[in-house]
């Protein structure tokens, strides 16, 4: 049976819709069984964290790039295609390599479905990644987790090393109504024996992923404790810091991607290569921090009109977003097209990026998750709010309104933005 990857987008598609998110490993492991296990035997450094995942795995996978080491990557969620989740090195899975994998998989689904233990969407996407990056023999694997940690689809792994990035309150319904109950969940991926690295400083959270760690024997390190940022330099198109682990320090590590929060997300990498690798070369860690991109992160999609586009999909999101503007773009005027998913604090994020909007361009999106502009638009309390239903039209208005010294600012949902870049790069 011929399978292409256009049916292949349709099959998860309806997956989601049908089967959602539902948490546990035992699908998994059940899966993974039927594979042949293909995930032991690789080496792991497994990234949770509310935001900064990707960033902070996309700095590790330069510098190890840098130093030879063949590197496999798991992001989600995509941009453009799906294709992009599962990488090798800097390298894509081709097409033809995407539907074998799934091939591969199909009769075990079946055959999972017709027991009634359907696997999800997301568990086999995970599977394939496994399958794949055990077929390639990658020397190691960077794996992000999708939601949560403890019961979170990847964490069927034993990791080299842990990293939590950072907690925020995101996903109540499902990780906790506190910082702490989300730091538990988040830090169960932390492993017996398997040092994990922090970028949680604030004392609620940071004492209960202290306390994961001392019960199961892994070390801890922690940003700002363990190893600390200094000489921080700022400019509209960079930013410098230094970093200092023990008697360690590197100066003036130069970057290209903007906010407070990407040197942080950098120092996480850096501190974590320094301990999964023995001996990493100097100009590894600077070259591999100087080239990392991450689409869709406080990305400059146009500079005349000056259009940014970022990601910020929670509260803790749209503070970042908000602080790397008023840093690196101070003397500007800024106009926001934002749109969301339901399940998000949308009313929150709203309220942040207002208090320095010129105006708000409120649109929607066709996804089953997403929030009808009109409610968007009620959430929003700006006095200068706009309700443009057509995602593509609001765009367009926008780009034709920003001025000088005017950032067109497009966030709110990755999901919106994968479709917004498209439309602004055709």
């Amino acid at each position: 049976m011929t399978t292409t990857m256009e049916e292949i987008n349709h099959f998860f598609e309806r997956r989601q819709v049908r089967l959602g998110m539902n948490f546990g490993l035992s699908r998994m492991e059940a899966l993974l069984s039927k594979l042949g296990n293909p995930h032991e035997g690789l080496t792991y450094i497994h990234i949770a964290g509310s935001n900064g995942k990707g960033s902070t795995l996309q700095y590790m996978k330069g510098m190890l790039m840098a130093e030879g080491v063949r590197v496999a990557s798991f992001t989600s969620p995509y941009l453009i295609r799906m294709n992009e989740q599962l990488k090798i090195n800097a390298a894509e899975i081709s097409d033809e390599e995407f539907v074998s994998v799934f091939t591969e998989l199909r009769p075990f689904i079946q055959e999972m479905d017709e027991a009634g233990n359907h696997p999800t969407q997301f568990e086999i996407l995970t599977a394939m990644a496994f399958s794949y990056f055990s077929k390639k023999e990658a020397d190691l694997v960077l794996l992000e987790t999708g939601l949560g940690g403890r019961l979170d689809t990847t964490n069927v792994i034993k990791p080299l090393l842990s990293i939590i990035t950072s907690i925020s309150l995101e996903h109540t319904n499902i990780l906790g109504d506190t910082l702490a109950e989300i730091a538990a969940e988040k830090a169960g991926i932390i492993k017996s024996g398997a040092p994990v690295i922090s970028g949680v400083t604030a004392k609620e959270p940071a004492d209960v992923i202290g306390e994961r760690a001392i019960a199961v024997g892994a070390p801890y390190y922690q940003s700002g404790r363990d190893f600390q940022i200094g000489h921080i330099k700022k400019s509209e198109s960079g930013q410098s810091f230094s970093f200092t682990q023990g008697n360690r320090t590197i100066d003036h590590i130069e970057m290209s991607m903007l906010g407070q929060h990407q040197i942080e997300n950098a120092a996480l990498a850096i501190a974590a290569v320094l301990i999964a690798l023995e001996h990493i070369d100097e100009n590894s860690i600077r070259r591999g921090i100087a080239e990392a991109k991450w689409n869709g992160r406080f990305e400059r999609a146009s500079e005349e009109p000056l259009v940014i586009m970022d990601g910020a999909h929670n509260p803790a999101g749209i503070e970042v977003l908000m602080d790397t503007l008023k840093v690196h773009y101070p003397d500007y005027d800024y106009r926001f097209i934002f749109s969301s998913f339901k399940d998000k604090d949308y009313a929150k994020m709203l309220h942040e990026l207002e208090k320095d909007a010129l105006e708000v361009i409120i649109t929607e999106f066709a996804h089953d998750r997403a929030e009808a502009a009109q409610a968007l638009y009620e959430a929003s309390h700006h006095k200068n709010k706009v309700l443009i239903t057509n995602w593509q039209a609001a765009i367009t208005e926008g780009r034709r309104k920003t001025g000088d010294k005017e950032a067109l600012v497009i966030t709110g949902s990755l999901h919106f933005l994968s479709l917004a870049r498209s439309f602004l790069h055709d």
